[in-house]
């Protein structure tokens, strides 16, 4: 099975800012607790501490929104790979990926674990590096094959069951 794909810089950050989300809002939640704290303890009074506290975490929840946008901004243009159409062949044996300046391929066995989310097939190499393929470029029968083409191979995977 054969699929081309394309991520655009949109895809991209979209993917990141879903995945980073979560830690962004328990971060600011953990600093607007201890400014809460703090606040309290300078004995003012309730309304002016929540009034202050919800400033600061927009504040900070903006802040670091921005901050993830341009460091996923950065990594996006500095990686030339990511930013061209890619070929992934998918076969009983390996995955063979085929970009504009690369060719390789990789047996199912060195695939470190993949993950499957609502948009996205991320294939492991190794616990930090991995392949990023879009969903969209799939049909649901090539969804479907790939699905059975991970189970088959018995690759360490989190698979969707729609």
């Amino acid at each position: 099975m054969t699929v081309k794909t394309y991520i655009t810089f949109g895809d991209f950050l979209n993917f990141n800012l879903k995945n980073s989300l979560p830690r962004i809002i328990i971060f600011s939640f953990i600093i607007l607790v201890f400014l809460g704290l703090n606040l309290y303890n300078a004995e003012r009074e309730t309304s002016d501490i929540f009034r202050s506290a919800s400033i600061w975490f927009a504040i900070i929840v903006i802040f670091m929104l921005v901050r993830a946008y341009f460091r996923v901004k950065n990594a996006f243009y500095s990686n030339k790979k990511i930013q061209k159409e890619m070929t992934y062949t998918f076969s009983g044996d390996n995955i063979h990926i085929k970009g504009e300046t690369f060719d390789g391929d990789f047996s199912w066995n060195t695939v470190h674990k993949i993950r499957e989310n609502k948009d996205w097939f991320l294939i492991y190499q190794s616990k930090t590096t991995m392949n990023m393929v879009p969903k969209k470029y799939f049909t649901k029968s090539q969804v479907s094959e790939l699905r059975n083409l991970i189970r088959l191979n018995n690759v360490k995977a989190k698979l969707r069951k729609d």
